[in-house]
């Protein structure tokens, strides 16, 4: 079972309509014709059975059987704070494997080691982002925000989340995932920083640090950023699941 995406403003109470490539998708690549059932999402936690009742060039128009709300959207919320990275490529694939894991929203980060600091993909980003929601059956699509400083970041991060940097060498208060267990009844969000290629600075760990920040141990192995980051994620949803009565 495959979904497809519609935004919400597309949808009325007992029809919704799709358009643009979308819609191309559906009539002229997988043949779509008029009476078979899709499911579509609006990428804000609800699902409709749709039939499809009439199609043009550029748009489909469906009948809504049946509006599910999406229930498998992780409890805790994850905001990933990625910072961006030499290899553009290895940045889509963070997005890619983070929305198909449940990450929440993603925010690229700028650090004193990053070296592309390109920060005009963030439409190509969230194009990767929905391609990710639809092929891991999600119905919220997480936003990916344009490129923040790490600074600015780490001050006016949210007090009221669980936040995290993940860093690789020894540094005061490290902690592996197992040692916050008792940390996640209290937050429902959860932040977590990934540095670029060459890692956070010292200076820029103390500042976490001193903002209340956890510093996460990821084991002694040395881990690429993308790896850091699929990894982090991973952990922090596998320890909601066990805390889940």
């Amino acid at each position: 079972m495959e979904y497809y995406y519609t935004p919400k403003e597309n949808i009325s109470s007992h029809s919704l309509s799709i358009k643009g490539d979308e819609a191309k998708h559906l009539s002229r690549v997988l043949r779509k014709k008029e009476g078979e059932e899709i499911f579509v999402t609006d990428g804000e936690y609800n699902l409709f059975k749709s039939e499809i009742r009439r199609t043009g060039k550029d748009f489909i128009e469906c009948e809504i059987k049946e509006h599910i709300l999406a229930l498998n959207e992780p409890t805790i919320k994850i905001s990933l704070y990625q910072s961006l990275l030499k290899n553009p490529s290895r940045f889509e694939f963070v997005i890619e494997k983070a929305v198909e894991l449940g990450v929440y929203e993603i925010i690229p980060l700028i650090t004193e080691h990053v070296i592309n600091k390109n920060t005009s993909r963030v439409e190509r980003w969230q194009s990767i982002a929905l391609s990710a929601m639809k092929q891991s059956q999600r119905c919220y699509l997480p936003k990916i925000k344009s490129p923040v400083p790490f600074p600015g970041s780490v001050n006016s991060i949210n007090k009221d989340k669980l936040n995290l940097l993940a860093h690789e060498h020894d540094s005061t208060g490290r902690k592996k995932i197992s040692d916050l267990k008792s940390e996640f009844v209290n937050f429902s969000k959860v932040s977590i920083f990934i540095g670029p290629e060459g890692g956070f600075t010292d200076e820029e760990v103390n500042t976490a640090f001193n903002c209340g920040f956890k510093i996460l141990d990821l084991g002694n192995r040395k881990l690429r950023s993308e790896t850091a980051a699929v990894l982090s994620a991973g952990l922090v949803l596998s320890l909601e699941k066990n805390l889940q009565p």
